[in-house]
């Protein structure tokens, strides 16, 4: 199974990117092929521009060619994972751009089949994700308001909580966690 794999924190040494390594690990041990894009090392360009905008309607437009190939990434993936920080209770601006600029309708219809996890960081612990309902916000809003959007067959959020603790063990712990959904995914 092939999974593309897009991590959006302009920091290389986050324990966003350590969450994503070791989710590839796992991923490998579960014998999957991946793609890696990193929006920022790559240098992604999320500002959504008027070319972008023009004739947006159209499903058969002429796209730019960098937004023309991260469609054909897509469109070579069996699987979709984003692994990204919470900011300000939502996605990065990064991928929102990216999201904004390649899931479009050009895409509509023919990712249908694919299954899409986000694995999201957030500095709040569960028990604030919850009381705030935070989580639910969250999951309506990745899976029902973006991946149906883009008519995905499956949608699923993975909250990573209390990124921000002094605590070596829960750190561990969420790093063994994200090698085990690696394993684990199908």
């Amino acid at each position: 199974m092939k999974t593309l794999v897009t991590v959006s924190h302009p920091r290389q040494n986050s324990l966003t990117h350590a969450v994503m390594n070791r989710f590839i690990e796992g991923l490998e041990q579960n014998n999957h092929e991946v793609d890696m894009l990193d929006l920022h090392y790559d240098g992604f360009n999320p500002v959504y521009t008027a070319e972008d905008e023009k004739d947006w309607i159209n499903p058969n437009k002429n796209y730019p060619p960098v937004i023309r190939k991260e469609m054909d990434r897509i469109l070579s993936a069996d699987t979709l994972v984003f692994v990204f920080p919470l900011w300000q209770y939502n996605v990065p601006s990064m991928l929102k751009g990216y999201l904004d600029k390649v899931w479009n309708l050009g895409l509509f219809g023919k990712i249908g089949e694919k299954k899409v996890l986000w694995i999201c960081l957030t500095g709040g612990d569960q028990e604030h994700m919850k009381k705030y309902k935070r989580d639910e916000t969250l999951s309506h809003y990745l899976n029902v308001l973006l991946a149906g959007y883009a008519q995905v067959k499956e949608s699923r959020v993975e909250l990573l909580c209390d990124t921000l603790s002094e605590s070596k063990e829960h750190i561990e712990s969420l790093l063994e966690r994200a090698y085990q959904l690696g394993r684990e995914y199908k």
